[in-house]
């Protein structure tokens, strides 16, 4: 059933089997090219796309660079597709990342659906219209751009295995600490065993709700970043999972909440995050490699580092850090000195 529409564009259809007319909706193209990642995504895409163009790419954030791009373009072109046609992106956050910026920059402007194969796809990457590609930074070249539609198929979410059902937990996490206190306490009761459907539910009505407020990232969008601004430097430091760098992320905004807006929660977001087997602190990572990639942050705005910070549980704010501030954050995690 559709549940949700986001931003007055995106129609959200969460339940289990999802077959090609729910994969289509009110789309009536004349073809469909399907863009997937190895394993699952690939078999998923065949099946509902027997018919279609298939076009597989690298798994993961291989896929996001304008190599990728170009290659999957041009195969476009091959089999002739036009701009009431529709693309599908199956598998997790990086594939629906690379095909919504397809979407965006191919013909100007192609109609995309996403199903979403991970927990973190669904809840975080394919909700809200950011799209990107990689190219010196995490997601430097990008365009917004809402899908038409979401699949969110509980079925294939319920058979993934545990690492990537906890990776995904970061973000629906993320989603509890800046919009959601329920979401925090039933994490915090049950741990990598809360019920999957209501996770999914109550993680996609936070970012619908941001997301609808502000979908150019112009004001409170913002606050979806918790974590992400050392998480990102961090995944691309110290090449880990995203949700493991996010969880990472959180810990280090949860020293600068508490130094800077009062935050009474650092210990007990901490330990939440370690119930559901995610990292507190770094990998062993370089320093300034990490420094490096901060001072590249696409969130940054003269020269300055911003980070989301939580004054309490769902009450985010968006403020300036200056370098001593960072050093505490990453000391934080274990990066730059021992962890605190």
């Amino acid at each position: 059933m559709d549940r949700l529409v986001i931003g007055g564009e995106t129609r959200v259809w969460i339940g289990a089997n999802a077959d090609l007319a729910v994969v289509l909706g009110d789309a009536l193209p004349r073809r469909i090219a399907f863009i997937v990642q190895p394993g699952v995504p690939a078999e998923i895409g065949r099946r509902l796309g027997s018919d279609a163009t298939v076009i597989e790419v690298p798994d993961g954030e291989a896929a996001k660079n304008l190599a990728t791009v170009e290659m999957v373009c041009l195969r476009l072109s091959e089999v002739g597709m036009e701009r009431t046609d529709l693309l599908v992106g199956v598998g997790g956050g990086a594939a629906t990342d690379l095909c919504g910026f397809v979407a965006a920059v191919f013909l100007r402007g192609i109609r995309v659906h996403y199903v979403p194969t991970t927990l973190v796809g669904a809840v975080d990457a394919a909700i809200g219209g950011k799209t990107g590609v990689n190219v010196g930074a995490k997601n430097s070249v990008g365009a917004f751009r809402h899908p038409a539609r979401v699949i969110i198929d509980t079925a294939v979410l319920e058979a993934l295995p545990l690492p990537l059902v906890r990776m995904g937990a970061a973000e629906a996490f993320k989603a509890g600490m800046v919009g959601d206190p329920a979401l925090v306490d039933l994490y915090e009761r049950h741990g990598l065993a809360a019920p999957l459907g209501e996770v999914v539910d109550r993680a996609i009505r936070v970012k619908a709700a941001i997301v609808g407020a502000d979908f150019l990232e112009t004001g409170v969008r913002a606050h979806l970043n918790y974590g992400h601004t050392i998480g990102h430097a961090v995944e691309l430091a110290a090449g880990i999972p995203h949700g493991a760098a996010v969880a990472i992320g959180m810990v280090a905004a949860g020293r600068v909440s508490a130094m800077l807006a009062g935050f009474a929660h650092e210990t007990r977001q901490a330990t939440i995050i370690s119930s559901l087997g995610l990292p507190v602190v770094s990998p062993p990572t370089d320093p300034d490699a990490v420094r490096s990639l901060l001072a590249r942050d696409k969130k940054r705005t003269g020269g300055t580092t911003r980070m989301v910070v939580l004054a309490d549980v769902g009450r985010p704010q968006v403020v300036a850090v200056d370098d001593a501030t960072v050093t505490a954050a990453l000391t934080a995690v274990a990066i730059g000195g021992g962890s605190e």
